[in-house]
């Protein structure tokens, strides 16, 4: 993505917020990380609006070193070691850099698909929950489509996603590429991949940077597919599952 386009899509983000948050007289939540707009009975609600796909973080190594919360995050900053600091340097031998993060690669889906011997809950499941809003500072997740807002509890949401999902690394698929590049988020019903774990080394702005980004439209389609019921809480707002009972408002 271009620095333009990345521009257009922040702001686009930034009207649906707005845009929800007089829907249902709340307010936009000052500051940044997964909060966007609270609701009037003071809960969270992360939204997301029409980009084809969702960039749900991008994170140098001092993130992941100085985050808490992290699980794994030795895993991730040992991909990123895999490059070196001087980005001209890897320009000129991309190969040899691509070939060393395949084994940290492998390592951090084996690390995500298995369970820490004290821990209630999949290191997949933690790390979406920390993913995608901070861990439990999120009580919803609304999704912008068309002209209608689409809200579902974030528990909800997390559920689904983790038992809907295997993982997998990638295969080349054309010459030129490398296997195990990335950790990849299939289906388990269809085999689509709906997201991926990948390093952005494209240029000096962006080099040495962990992405995890969704894909919209699937995403989407999989979360109103398996949490049900749906109701139209107003012309624009429709609820699903538990948000139905918990999401109140006064347009």
């Amino acid at each position: 993505m271009t620095t333009e386009a990345a521009r257009r899509v922040k702001l686009a983000g930034h009207e649906a917020e707005k845009e929800f948050a007089d829907l249902i007289g709340g307010f936009i939540y000052p500051g940044s990380r997964k909060k966007d707009v609270v609701d009037a009975q003071g809960n969270i609600h992360s939204v997301k609006s029409g980009d084809l796909k969702w960039q749900i973080f991008l994170y140098g190594k001092n993130r992941f070193e100085t985050s808490i919360g992290f699980l794994g995050a030795p895993f991730f900053i040992a991909c990123i070691n895999s490059f070196p600091d001087n980005w001209k340097k890897y320009g000129k031998n991309k190969s040899l850099f691509k070939t060393r993060l395949q084994k940290p690669m492998r390592d951090l889906k084996k690390f995500l698909t298995g369970k820490e011997k004290y821990f209630l809950h999949s290191n997949k499941l933690i790390f979406l929950l920390e993913a995608l809003f901070h861990s439990s500072e999120v009580d919803y997740f609304t999704v912008k489509e068309g002209l209608r807002f689409h809200v579902f509890d974030a528990g909800e949401v997390i559920n689904t996603i983790n038992s809907s999902v295997n993982l997998a690394n990638s295969k080349a698929s054309q010459d030129g590429q490398m296997n195990d590049q990335k950790v990849i988020f299939k289906l388990t019903d269809s085999d689509i991949t709906i997201g991926e774990i990948e390093m952005r080394n494209d240029s000096l702005v962006h080099f040495k940077q962990v992405k995890f980004w969704m894909d919209r439209e699937k995403t989407l389609k999989l979360l109103k597919d398996k949490i049900k019921p749906a109701k139209q809480k107003s012309e624009r707002i429709i609820a699903y599952g538990r948000a139905i009972s918990r999401f109140k408002f006064k347009p």
